[in-house]
């Protein structure tokens, strides 16, 4: 056999922090504290396993009950499985769970021993109860493995801002036509006659994750649900040099998010408020994060999946991907042909946002 597999996609730390050290989400230090603070576990639908393949290639997978926490969104296909009588789930995801970010879903050296190794797991999954295998927001330069196996690629739009160069925040206005840029004026004077400022955490503290930890819980409470991620989960993550951003107003804090940098990009991911204040979102995870960037210099900055609202505030649309195998042949067929008619909308869509982005030179 080419291959072991394991209940557990911790048991390579040295492997796996060598071939994932540039990926800030799908790496040792990320996947290790989802296991450990008990994030992954039946009741919240993600079983974690490891496929070793012997090339020195290892495919971190979860079993899944469900579809929650994977941000691309399969329920169309689960209900017409259902209908047919036929079971969709367990299925396998590669992905970093409830983190819709970029990135490789394999570690390997490179695309050949990759390859080799996805035939391998491939071949293994279709000898199991599994229905399918979704690797999802895969990085367009690591996708060559499942396009030599034959997977079927799925794209989506999402957005991000761009830094072209600029020296402060009053130069990315000066890029927007007139309307566009006294929209964004008016949110963020909103929040100042609010009084509310903000504070940067570069090494946050347990009490810090407790008091962003409430915030974080309270977006889903709201909506009746489970927070995905644990409070022990954020405290074991302080390696990958998380930034907490506070909103306070009057000496309370009123909301908070979340950031992490790596290279060139920054990511902003999970937020929360105590109260509804006009226009705090947008300020709290875009402008601050548009500050942040032009401060450090970085490149790209990625606030998370949807949000068509984003256009106008000059968050660009791009494409992310996906790649499925699915064993049942009818099935496969008519997954298929759903991923060429949705892509050609995509696509068409793509086109249309970029004649919305409020930039002078569209």
């Amino acid at each position: 056999m080419n291959f072991s597999v394991e209940n557990s996609c911790n048991l390579h730390e040295r492997s796996i922090k060598e071939l994932s050290k540039d990926n800030v989400f799908f790496n040792y230090d990320f996947l290790s504290a989802l296991e450990a603070s008990n994030c992954l576990n039946p009741n919240t639908g993600w079983i974690p396993h490891s496929f070793k393949h012997q090339n020195g290639s290892i495919i971190p997978f979860y079993n899944k009950s469900n579809s929650q926490g994977e941000f691309v969104f399969d329920y169309a296909w689960a209900n017409a499985y259902f209908k047919s009588g036929v079971k969709y789930y367990p299925k396998v995801v590669l992905s970093v769970p409830f983190t819709p970010v970029e990135g490789e879903r394999i570690f390997c050296s490179d695309d050949k021993k990759g390859e080799e190794a996805l035939r391998d797991f491939t071949n293994y999954v279709n000898e199991s109860n599994f229905s399918s295998i979704h690797a999802l927001y895969v990085e367009e330069e690591s996708s060559n493995p499942f396009l030599a196996n034959d997977y079927i690629e799925r794209i989506d739009c999402n957005y991000k801002w761009h830094n072209h160069n600029y020296r402060e925040f009053d130069d990315y206005l000066i890029s927007l036509k007139s309307r566009y840029r006294k929209n964004i004026l008016k949110e963020r004077q909103s929040i100042q006659e609010q009084g509310i400022i903000f504070n940067v955490v570069q090494q946050p503290s347990d009490k810090d994750w407790e008091e962003f930890y409430l915030f974080y819980a309270l977006t889903y409470v709201r909506r009746g649900q489970n927070p995905y991620l644990t409070l022990d989960f954020f405290k074991q993550i302080n390696s990958l040099e998380p930034i907490i951003l506070f909103a306070n107003r009057k000496k309370e804090k009123v909301a908070a998010a979340l950031f992490f940098i790596k290279r060139d990009s920054l990511y902003g991911r999970y937020w929360g408020a105590k109260e509804d204040i006009n226009f705090l979102h947008f300020e709290t995870c875009y402008y601050q994060g548009i500050e942040l960037a032009i401060e450090k210099g970085i490149k790209t900055f990625d606030p998370g999946i949807q949000g068509q609202h984003k256009l106008k505030r000059g968050f660009e649309p791009v494409i992310n991907r996906s790649y499925h195998w699915i064993k049942h042949p009818e099935f496969r067929k008519a997954i298929i042909n759903y991923c060429k008619e949705e892509g050609r909308h995509v696509l068409e869509y793509l086109e249309n946002a970029k004649k919305q982005l409020p930039f002078k030179n569209v």
